[in-house]
């Protein structure tokens, strides 16, 4: 009988190892002894295809569920948040509803930065107060929170907010543009301050490289016309100015001039997004018969043409091309390719259709806006043709 067992035993434990090796799950085997309770000698073992699953919270997942909150989104962000088991959910939607907000908006912040939900009441309330204490009111601030949760609730380190406006205003920057970077730059407040500091730093160094003579003024105007330029890292800033230097073949004083003013959008431009709409806008220009510095110089006059996508600013070339006039006509009417497209290609149809001659009367009639442009139809439509004054408008 023991012989008869043992026969058994190693019959089973061949099996098993030669599931093991195919790849297959191992399976639990037992024996038989008289007298003696089950004895386990191998237990069951997950495949490699096999994944645990972790316990969710139910009650947080039945309130999120309940609240309208995408819990796809959830899952895919941060799973392991539904797993806590101390949550402010109820009280961050009657934070946010007391603030003016309704359900979709909850629900879209939620979904978008789910770890809105492990801030506190008091937390909130006083970073709510001091953002309020820049832009006055909480319908402003809601906005902010609703276009960008994270940038509201990443943090719950009021002191850096705090010193993150003590030294922006330290810079001189007025109320209107501490407003303005609050609402459409709140990444500003969520980078330590240390952070800002070093931007900071750089771009008064940047100044005087150029042979700046006032850093601080240049750093003050810069933020007022770039908002997201304390949010860009200083290798992208500085090979956006060493790109334009290059092709546009600027001195640090016109290049400074520049990026203190109209240029300074583009020194947000991502590492080769400069250099590559440059290069195309160049070759659809020297197509069209542009010499290298007309190129240049058009683009100094209007560096939106850059923030565009090479494609967008090729239909629009087309689109006034087809007008019947020249280049050169574009060139000198920079600011046209500013307009949106399908305003261009129907403002062109409605003036045809009138029997305006672009050739004669130029381009700046689309770049209009859109009361004067309306004005302008109405009496080229009574006179029956366009007068002098309609083409030089």
């Amino acid at each position: 009988m023991a012989l008869k067992m043992l026969i058994n035993i190693t019959g089973n434990f061949v099996t098993c190892m030669k599931s093991t090796r195919n790849g297959k799950a191992v399976a639990s085997f037992t024996i038989t002894i008289p007298g003696i309770a089950w004895a386990r000698f191998c237990t069951q073992q997950l495949s490699h295809n096999e994944v645990k699953i972790p316990v969710e919270n139910l009650n947080l997942v039945t309130n999120l569920e309940q609240m309208g909150v995408d819990m796809t989104k959830i899952r895919m962000r941060n799973a392991i948040l539904l797993k806590k088991t101390i949550t402010y959910e109820q009280k961050l939607k009657q934070f946010l509803t007391d603030k003016g907000a309704d359900t979709k908006m909850v629900a879209s912040i939620i979904s978008r930065y789910p770890r809105a939900i492990t801030r506190k009441h008091e937390v909130l309330d006083e970073m709510w107060n001091i953002w309020k204490g820049i832009l006055d009111t909480d319908t402003t601030v809601l906005s902010v929170a609703q276009r960008s949760p994270e940038s509201f609730f990443r943090t719950s380190n009021t002191e850096n907010l705090l010193k993150n406006i003590r030294y922006l205003q330290s810079l001189g920057l007025p109320p209107k543009i501490l407003s303005q970077l609050m609402v459409k730059s709140p990444r500003t407040f969520a980078n330590s301050v240390d952070l800002n500091k070093q931007n900071v730093e750089y771009l008064l160094g940047l100044c005087s490289q150029l042979g700046g003579k006032n850093p601080r003024e240049f750093v003050r105007e810069l933020i007022s016309r770039n908002i997201y330029i304390l949010t860009k890292s200083t290798n992208r800033i500085q090979a956006n100015v060493e790109n334009m230097k290059s092709l546009m073949k600027l001195d640090d004083c016109t290049l400074l001039r520049w990026i203190q003013g109209d240029g300074s959008p583009l020194l947000s431009l991502s590492y080769t997004y400069f250099e590559n709409n440059y290069k195309s806008v160049q070759e659809i220009l020297q197509s069209l018969g542009c010499t290298e510095s007309q190129v240049s110089l058009f683009i100094f006059m209007c560096p939106k043409v850059l923030l565009m996508t090479p494609n967008i600013f090729a239909n629009k070339v087309n689109v006034l091309l087809e007008c019947g006039i020249d280049v050169r006509e574009i060139l000198d009417t920079s600011n046209i390719l500013a307009v949106h497209i399908n305003s261009l290609k129907s403002r062109i149809m409605m003036l045809k259709d009138c029997g305006y001659d672009f050739r004669l009367y130029g381009l700046s009639v689309l770049s209009l806006s859109q009361a004067k442009f309306i004005s302008k139809l109405e009496r080229l439509r009574s006179a029956g043709s366009p007068d002098e004054n309609v083409g030089h408008c």
